[in-house]
């Protein structure tokens, strides 16, 4: 297994997990090709998900596993709370922010390794996001006015300086209290894309998330592109 060059931890990933079972172990084998450690903190996942994490352990020593019960009916997310407590507990001296139903570009890892050796002043990095809509062949269209869909993704960061709000499900990640963009030791990798498949994969895909109804009807333009390595596999070469 090829990793960072650096025998010291250089890249930690971090992830909440709740009621993943689906995507777990295509995440765990994507990530693991280049993570230094893996950080998942489960919310009371009611499926398999602490089942496949305990098995993956056996054979990944490097994935490291928090069970922190999700609070209040219907539960409370505390996004940064949680991704607070992973950060604290990261060993990295870079992190790696992506979610379950998430993947970046095959090229990230050599991408990671020539970034340690140019020592380059930048500290937080920023990828294009492509989120599948309905299916593997459809991309969803940025819409304005809504900050979860508008790109890029600020998802690469040292850890030193980083952190997140600590106000609602949906906090922002923060460098020495600023946001990334407003970072001058920030720079974008439009090359590098993150794919998201929640809509597009798994048992409950949803085709709409107007959760708050104040948007205009989502649109979709089709995908020319490539998947990463792992979700090519799951495919079976379906799709290129």
């Amino acid at each position: 297994m090829v990793k960072a060059v650096n025998k010291k931890i250089s890249l930690s990933v971090i992830a909440p997990v709740l009621n993943e079972e689906f995507f777990l172990p295509l995440y765990l084998d994507a990530v693991s090709q280049f993570a230094d450690e893996i950080l998942l903190l489960d919310g009371g996942s009611q499926d398999n998900t602490i089942k496949i994490v305990r098995n993956y352990q056996k054979s990944y020593q490097g994935l490291r596993f928090w069970q922190i019960p999700q609070e209040g009916k219907p539960y409370q997310w505390a996004e940064g709370k949680r991704r607070n407590f992973l950060l604290n507990k990261s060993k990295g001296e870079w992190i790696l922010i992506l979610d379950i139903d998430e993947f970046i570009s095959d090229k990230f890892l050599n991408f990671f390794n020539k970034m340690l050796l140019s020592n380059q002043k930048t500290q937080i990095y920023g990828f294009s996001f492509l989120s599948f809509w309905g299916g593997m062949s459809c991309v969803r269209k940025n819409v304005v006015g809504d900050p979860c869909w508008e790109g890029p993704v600020y998802r690469l960061i040292k850890k030193k300086g980083a952190g997140y709000e600590n106000k609602g499900n949906h906090s922002q990640l923060l460098f020495y209290g600023k946001y990334p963009f407003l970072c001058e030791t920030a720079k974008v990798v439009e090359d590098i894309t993150i794919f998201h498949y929640h809509y597009a994969l798994g048992k409950g895909f949803k085709t709409n998330d107007n959760r708050q109804d104040d948007y205009p009807e989502i649109s979709v333009g089709e995908f020319k592109g490539r998947h990463p390595a792992v979700i090519r596999k799951y495919l079976g070469g379906e799709t290129g």
